[in-house]
Parts: C-alpha cells; sequence; structure tokens
C-alpha cells in the first residue's frame, strides 16, 4: 500500500496542541489533548496506519476513472549545477529552488546513475539540500534534478482524511460525541475536492484512465456541464 501524503503533512494540518512524535515526557490534560504537556499524542508509526486509511478511501473513490494506486509524476525538472558527492547533507545548486520544498521526494539522475532522496532544506533561491546520496555525480555527465509529487490535490486530500480520523480518536477518548468538529471539517473539505475530481473539474495529471469521462467529446454524446451535478452527498 502506498502513501499519498507524509506524517509531516498531517503535522502541518494538525491543530498546534495535537503532536506526532515519540516524546513521552508530562501528564496529559484530561479534555485537553497536549496541553501543558510536552508529550506526543501519536507515534509516527501510527500516523502512517491513518495515512494508509485515507489512501485505501481515496483509491476506493478513484478506482473508477483512474488506475489505483496513483503513481508520482515528474513535475519540475532542473539541470543541476555542481558535482554531488556521496554522503549526509547533500548540497545541490540549481538554478531557481522556488520549485522544491523541504521534505519532497526528488530524483537526482546523469546517464549511468538514478536514486531518489528527500529534501531538508532550501538554503538560498538556487541552493537546496538532501539528506542523502548513495551515488557520486558529475555535472558533465547530463546530471538532473526532478522534483516527483503525487498529483494536486491528493497529498492534501490524504492528510485532512487522516487527520480527521486521528481527531476523532483523541477526542472520542476524552468527550462524549463521536466525531470532534474540527474532524469533521477536514473531512467535509477533504471530500469537496473528491467531488471536484470525480465530476471533471479538477484532472489528475500524469495517471491513467479506466473510464471514459475524458475520452474526446467528440466520439460520443457531449457530457453535461460539471456544475449540473449534484454534490455534497457524504457532508457532515
Amino acid at each position: 500500500m502506498c502513501a499519498y501524503c507524509t506524517t509531516q503533512d498531517m503535522e502541518n494540518i494538525l491543530p498546534e496542541n495535537i503532536k506526532i512524535g515519540d516524546n513521552n515526557i508530562g501528564t496529559p490534560i484530561p479534555g485537553r489533548p497536549g496541553s501543558g504537556s510536552s508529550r506526543s499524542n501519536i507515534t509516527p508509526s501510527q500516523a502512517q496506519y491513518y495515512i494508509s486509511y485515507a489512501t485505501q478511501y481515496i483509491d476506493g473513490r478513484l478506482r473508477t476513472f483512474y488506475a489505483c494506486p496513483l503513481r508520482r509524476i515528474k513535475s519540475y525538472e532542473t539541470p543541476v549545477l555542481n558535482n554531488l558527492t556521496a554522503g549526509n547533507t547533500v548540497t545541490i545548486q540549481v538554478e531557481d529552488s522556488g520549485a522544491f520544498i523541504e521534505h519532497g521526494v526528488v530524483r537526482i539522475q546523469d546517464r549511468d546513475s538514478m536514486e531518489v532522496a528527500t529534501i531538508t532544506g532550501i538554503l538560498s533561491l538556487t541552493a537546496i539540500t538532501v539528506d542523502t546520496l548513495v551515488n557520486s555525480y558529475s555535472q558533465d555527465n547530463g546530471l538532473k534534478i526532478s522534483s516527483l509529487n503525487y498529483p494536486d490535490p491528493i497529498p492534501l486530500m490524504t492528510a485532512r482524511l487522516a487527520v480527521s480520523i486521528m481527531v476523532d480518536r483523541l477526542f472520542v477518548a476524552e468527550q462524549s460525541p463521536d466525531v470532534s468538529t474540527y474532524g469533521k471539517s477536514q473531512r467535509n473539505m477533504a471530500r469537496n475536492s473528491m467531488d471536484d475530481i470525480l465530476t471533471g473539474e479538477v484532472l489528475l495529471f500524469g495517471q491513467e484512465h479506466t473510464g471514459r469521462r475524458f475520452v474526446r467529446g467528440s466520439v460520443m454524446d457531449a457530457y453535461d456541464s460539471p456544475a449540473e451535478t449534484q454534490k455534497g452527498e457524504e457532508k457532515e
């Protein structure tokens, strides 16, 4: 099972008082997860399960239109301007670092070798760092770096769904209602994006189609406008 987002994506959406990590210091305050304590609410391995559940939901909804699991696509590619030596925290010089983000996945390749790494920092407008490289590369050998991403808005949808499951679990442990308002809002926003994909308003770039929604319209009857499609059947 692939994962369409990372635990860092979840952390970027979570409320400030809910933490993902291995820290177990302090005494939690009932009713306020994480408040007054540095204790983590959930471990990274548990967060991966929630990401897996969210990915299963997305695959189930999209499988009638797209081949699933979805695949990462090369959204940006640029030449590397320096030689790279195998090791940890490797600096890569590029013409413009604006297309790269911290924690993003990149592919480094030349005519002989290729590998995948994770960006650990954006140093400047023309320099980034990656976590580790197994091979050494020469810029004279056609060296390039590519940004690999799942198509928009899949990572955000997955993070919202995973966060909603996680927050509801923590909320129910301390409160009487079975769901939290925050978790409900995250699910509704994710389902809005899913509706846009299923009605054809949003195209998942670079994915293989399994249905007829994106076939050339001249070979069959014209489609209704996506604006005429009913939405919101699953909203809470």
